[in-house]
């Protein structure tokens, strides 16, 4: 199970777990920040916009708290399940609650699972890398003052799926040629780790795109390759440029255009269109920011809610004033086409920061003016 691909490397098998410590043995950990986590995140998409999964695992040494989330958004019914424990001491344990994370072959497969549970919504599904995962130490941030906060590292990738989601009475089979996805796993300080009085006030306007080509991939600004591509590593985009349309009466993300410019000089124009209201909203997943934590109770990320806690709802996100309220850190559901291929993926946004910056123009987006 620890084995990994030389093309990996640095990265074993061992680091698709959440365990890094650096230098310390795994209990001890390398920091005494409070805000100290390690998160892997999962999403899975469909090509027809009626279902849209995303989850999550994070542990927080410090804190002494576990904590998951599964977001299951079907025709804009957006339900949510979110399970709490302590940390303990074993790290190796991927489970929390009814949802469950298993590595079956690292940097290639994963299982995940979301057992039957009160708000009716589960799944099992198995998760196929197909993108190249190439470690980065993305560093610190700044706020505005100059004040540093964080340290992260890690890997992101993409991949395709197979298995099966259950919403209510409906069951939908996952096979390959229909379902994608994007994954990350990340680990160091993080901004806002145990609830608003940790947060430094400093929100970051958007990630940008999560989509993959069958030759290319952008996850934000990084290039990924795909598995047994002859060429090493990756690369970052020199340059990306965002033209943005919003709904008119909620200011959240509905579309755009991105012109992306990649190491070589090359430039591609890339349009992409939210399916219908595919949004997996973050918040409910206790990614806390200016519009706070959980849209109801303002859980954060690492907050402790007790042991063995299993809670959830669902939202209307066909209604505008739902949506609205729920919003912050959004990944919402897009068709992207480039070159006259198209894919399916994720653009992540923070709404309403997201439109108030295009429409200042500031931060490389802009409003996108269709042509006469």
């Amino acid at each position: 199970m620890f084995d990994a691909s030389p093309e990996h490397s640095p990265m074993s098998g061992i680091d698709e777990y959440l365990v890094h410590n650096y230098p310390h043995p795994v209990r001890v950990m390398w920091t005494t920040d409070a805000q100290a986590y390690e998160r892997v995140w999962f999403s899975a998409q469909d090509d027809a916009g009626e279902l849209l999964v995303v989850c999550g695992l994070a542990f927080y040494p410090n804190l002494g708290t576990a904590e998951a989330f599964a977001i299951v958004n079907h025709r804009g019914a957006h339900t949510t399940v979110r399970a709490h424990r302590r940390l303990g001491d074993n790290r190796m344990d991927m489970r929390v609650g009814p949802i469950a994370f298993e590595v079956i072959e690292p940097f290639r497969e994963w299982r995940l699972v979301l057992d039957e549970n009160e708000f009716g919504t589960s799944y099992d599904i198995r998760w196929f890398d197909t993108k190249r995962a190439v470690f980065r130490n993305l560093g610190a941030g700044m706020i505005a003052n100059g004040t540093p906060f964080g340290g992260v590292a890690g890997y992101d990738g993409f991949g395709e799926q197979t298995g099966w989601v259950r919403v209510g009475d409906q069951h939908y089979d996952l096979t390959r040629d229909h379902y994608n996805g994007s994954r990350d796993h990340h680990w160091g300080t993080r901004d806002g780790v145990g609830g608003p009085g940790r947060w430094s006030g400093w929100q970051h306007v958007m990630s940008g795109a999560f989509v993959q080509y069958p030759d290319w991939s952008v996850w934000t600004d990084h290039v990924m390759r795909n598995l047994g591509d002859p060429r090493p590593g990756s690369e970052t985009l020199r340059r990306r440029r965002h033209r943005l349309r919003f709904e008119p009466d909620t200011n959240l993300l509905l579309g755009g255009e991105m012109d992306l410019t990649f190491a070589s000089g090359e430039a591609k124009t890339v349009t992409f269109e939210r399916l219908g209201n595919q949004v997996a909203f973050l918040r409910c997943g206790m990614y806390g920011g200016p519009n706070g934590g959980t849209p109801d109770g303002d859980i954060w990320h690492g907050m402790y809610v007790g042991d063995n806690v299993v809670a959830g709802e669902t939202y209307d996100a066909t209604d505008p004033a739902v949506r609205a309220r729920i919003c912050g850190l959004d990944q919402h559901h897009m068709r992207f086409e480039c070159d006259g291929q198209v894919s399916y993926g994720i653009f992540e946004a923070y709404d309403t920061l997201c439109f108030d910056t295009a429409q200042a123009g500031r931060q490389g987006l802009s409003l996108f003016t269709p042509m006469a």
